[in-house]
């Protein structure tokens, strides 16, 4: 195993919009930050958002790519260290060090966690095979390949009502399947497409295969109304779009600092951890709000949290 730079004051993991507001105010702070990002370049799931912003100040009208860009562009401005194509592959939190891939160690005297989420999968056949093929996870990038054709959408929350009224906007025929009878989409998104006439919604309703040759052509689902014996249905569909919700990418650390129930990592109001000189912040941290405004705010409070307590360690 080999070392990588010199220790530095503040060590972050993620280089997400959390973790980058985390590296500036480190910066500014005079800690010398050094951030490891595991992507080829910086930005999160900015990466993999293409609606345009409309409520972070500054940033309207922008797609996530470009705001990743215009960060990293801040960080070399000012300076700020980082690596991309970090993948972190060991923690210990307790002595503020990583691993890179099982090879270069990096030490901190003050640990920053900026791990951020990845979009939930069923693992149902099918799902990974067909990525890309009539799998998606954006209808906003993707809504122009389904004009005229069928696709199913399987989730209950506010992405998934609205990946429902996108797509019937761009003239696809959709229908939605939501494992329950209950929603927990927004009454704003719920009532449009609960009522809508041409939005077909299956309550109850289980996908359990994606199906075809080349791409896409059929989804099998297992429907179980209450009171009523399992049965399965076939819709042919072109596209199928998965609306899930996140899960925190968290597993790194589990075992040296608290999580709760859905590994979502527990801070204070100011993101120290269980562990003292740790800190978190962003997504992983389950945020009331999740949005760049609080990932910025929540980066910059736990670099200014970890400068008081390095500055207390010295006294």
């Amino acid at each position: 195993m080999t070392s990588g730079d010199d220790q530095s004051d503040l060590l972050i993991v993620g280089g997400g919009p959390a973790g980058i507001a985390a590296a500036l105010w480190g910066k500014r702070l005079g800690l010398n930050p050094l951030l490891l990002e595991a992507g080829p370049q910086l930005g999160g799931q900015l990466l993999r958002s293409y609606n345009q912003s409309v409520d972070c100040p500054g940033f309207y009208g922008l797609v996530g790519a470009d705001i990743a860009e215009r960060l990293t562009t801040h960080l070399l401005r000012e300076g700020v260290r980082f690596q991309v194509n970090a993948l972190v592959t060991q923690a210990d939190c307790a002595a503020k060090t990583v691993i890179v891939r099982g090879e270069t160690a990096f030490c901190g005297r003050a640990l920053i966690l900026a791990l951020g989420v990845r979009k939930r999968r069923l693992g149902v056949p099918g799902e990974r095979e067909f990525a890309g093929r009539g799998v998606s996870s954006s209808a906003t990038r993707d809504k122009g390949k389904y004009v005229g054709r069928e696709v199913l959408i399987v989730g209950g929350g506010d992405g998934a009502f609205e990946e429902a009224l996108m797509l019937d906007e761009a003239g696809a025929r959709v229908t939605l399947a939501h494992r329950s009878g209950t929603f927990r989409a927004r009454p704003l998104y719920r009532d449009r497409v609960l009522t809508h006439p041409r939005i077909r919604v299956l309550t109850h309703a289980c996908l359990v295969a994606i199906e075809g040759k080349a791409v896409v052509e059929r989804a099998r689902l297992e429907v179980s109304p209450p009171g009523e014996s399992p049965r399965q249905m076939t819709l042919p569909v072109a596209g199928v779009f998965l609306a899930l919700g996140v899960t925190p990418d968290t597993a790194l650390v589990a075992g040296q600092v608290e999580r709760d129930a859905d590994g979502y990592l527990a801070t204070d109001r100011h993101g120290a951890t269980s562990c003292p000189g740790v800190w978190a912040c962003g997504d992983t941290t389950r945020p009331l709000l999740s949005s760049l405004s609080t990932a910025f705010g929540d980066g910059a409070t736990a670099a200014k949290a970890a400068f008081d307590w390095l500055a207390f360690q010295k006294r």
